[in-house]
């Protein structure tokens, strides 16, 4: 399976090649079946397939078993079918690959670095296997030698669009946007139907599409060829350019048609929030929170940013982590990993919450926050005393977040509701986030949002520190000042020079906090209001009184 440096040069997708030579199709007709199901997104019906498979030892079974645990995000399961597949079928390359994969999606670093540079002794020019290098080293913070790793893959396939994409990507978010925007044109040169690497330059926010731009996307989107999630790509980046050009009208006709195609995609918003924030109301009260006195774990290094998408948390955390004292491990999901081990998938927590989180013992408790302790540390880079985790929805666990880290320091900041809801409307994010597809379903996420913090003001007071963004866009040294003194921290003027700041950031605003604070992210839903009916409506009270809360 050794593949010359040379072989796929000139392949269209090099990754894709070198995944058909690592995994061949099966022999056995049932798994055949289930990988097919996995191939087109039917995770369900694979599931169902493999339930009825007989050998439940067999290395392409288990393979299957943690894949479709991987796309259901359970991690943790996954790795326990991958560890069985590689004990099982040691020599097989294709599956230490997968299990370097979920161990890269669970920080474990050091064992994923070790599979991938097992696999690499073997095939040191398989451009999968560097890819994947790649992702590993960004992830574990190794910056420059994850640029070096995409700069050489784009030279080495300089005809191959994706690889240029990647390399763009990195340099994004290391801070570089002229070299950035010249990977991802290079990109749209060798394929104009890339349609991510357009997304991609209207994510920059700084980068503005030139009319010749716009008119080569209309083209585009107006062929067949495309998949959903392509036009969706468009439709956004769209969007963007025609509202830069003060076409209104036709950017939000794009938003929308954007938005359509994503939701039909991941299916519509649920409840859950609503109920979550019933539930979360029903069992944290001042009583349920005496009782428990003492409970956790003591430590104080963790500070938990707590917002909705698009409300300025990249902005905080990058102020903050300008402080001498603090590390920025940006967006992490331990916190939800270790509570969903606990409490179970989003299904069963709305059902079972309030009692799960009655029964757990100080023990439990305590346990809880030592394990999001320990696979938290394993990201640290420096010595700094405190970390920041601005994972977005943390706010949903603000109750056990309190219970098993009582000393933790807890932040939120919140933008005004119609340029917090309008900025979720208009951008795609690259995981989904279902909630952002809908106006009214925007607007009734961000109430459930104010009105469940507005909870753990009453039970908690002065557990948690509010900044509103428009206060710290128009007083940055004033709001920066409370918000250390409620770390416990000095003031550092190199808080205000945050754009300094070298470290990467892989958010939709990592082009600008490399800038200084501006006010031209205030009110930019004003062009829009026309439109934006169904946000008002939802948000009710809210609206009328922010930043103040309804009583």
């Amino acid at each position: 399976m050794q593949m010359g440096p040379d072989s796929t040069l000139t392949c269209k997708d090099p990754i894709a090649a070198a995944k058909e030579r690592l995994f061949a199709p099966s022999r056995n007709r049932i798994l055949a079946q289930a990988a097919e199901a996995l191939g087109n997104g039917n995770v369900e019906t694979a599931e169902h397939i493999l339930a009825h498979f007989p050998r439940k030892q067999d290395p392409e079974f288990l393979n299957l078993k943690a894949d479709v645990a991987r796309r259901r995000e359970r991690f943790e399961e996954a790795e326990q079918f991958m560890q069985r597949c590689v004990e099982v079928a040691p020599g097989n390359p294709g599956y230490r690959f997968n299990y370097a994969v979920i161990l890269r999606r669970l920080d474990r670093f050091r064992e994923a670095f070790a599979e991938v540079d097992a696999l690499l002794n073997s095939e040191p020019a398989n451009p999968l296997f560097r890819e994947q290098k790649a992702k590993l080293l960004w992830d574990s913070g190794q910056t420059a030698e994850a640029l070096r790793y995409r700069r050489e893959l784009a030279e080495e396939y300089p005809n191959v669009a994706l690889f240029w994409m990647n390399y763009g990507d990195a340099l994004r978010g290391a801070g570089h946007r002229d070299e950035c925007i010249a990977a991802f044109r290079k990109a749209l040169a060798l394929d104009p139907s890339l349609t991510e690497a357009d997304l991609r330059l209207a994510n920059l926010k700084t980068y503005r599409f030139s009319a010749d731009e716009l008119a080569r996307m209309e083209g585009l989107l107006a062929k067949a060829v495309l998949t959903a999630d392509g036009r969706a790509s468009l439709h956004f980046a769209l969007g963007r350019g025609y509202g830069q050009h003060q076409q209104y009208a036709k950017s939000f006709e794009h938003y929308a048609k954007g938005n359509a195609l994503r939701r039909l995609a991941l299916g519509a918003a649920s409840d859950s929030m609503t109920a979550r924030r019933s539930a979360c109301e029903a069992v944290f009260t001042e009583e349920f929170f005496a009782q428990r006195s003492g409970w956790g774990c003591r430590a104080d290094d963790p500070i938990f940013i707590l917002c909705l998408p698009r409300s300025g948390s990249t902005l905080l955390e990058q102020i903050l982590s300008s402080h001498s004292a603090i590390e920025a491990l940006g967006e992490i999901p331990h916190l939800d990993r270790v509570v969903s081990g606990r409490i179970g998938a989003e299904q069963e927590f709305v059902e079972n919450y309030a009692r799960t989180v009655r029964e757990l013992s100080a023990d439990d408790v305590r346990t809880m926050g030592e394990e999001y302790l320990r696979v938290t540390r394993a990201r640290r880079k420096t010595e700094a005393p405190f970390f920041t985790d601005k994972t977005v929805f943390n706010f949903a666990h603000l109750g056990l977040i309190h219970l098993m880290l009582p000393n933790a320091k807890i932040i939120d900041i919140r933008r005004h509701p119609l340029d917090c809801g309008w900025s979720c409307f208009a951008n795609h994010f690259p995981q989904g986030v279902r909630f952002s597809y809908r106006l009214q379903d925007i607007g009734k996420h961000y109430a459930d949002y104010v009105g469940l913090l507005a909870h753990f003001d009453r039970v908690l007071p002065g557990k948690v520190h509010r900044i509103i963004y428009e206060d710290l866009v128009d007083n940055p040294e004033q709001e920066v000042s409370k918000a250390l003194s409620f770390l416990g921290l000095p003031f550092e003027a190199q808080c205000l020079r945050f754009y300094e700041n070298e470290r990467p950031v892989e958010t939709l605003s990592s082009q600008q906090v490399r800038q200084p604070l501006y006010r031209t992210a205030v009110a930019q839903w004003r062009p829009y209001e026309p439109w934006l009916g169904p946000l008002k409506a939802a948000l009710g009270p809210v609206l009328d009184c922010y930043p103040a809360v309804p009583s």
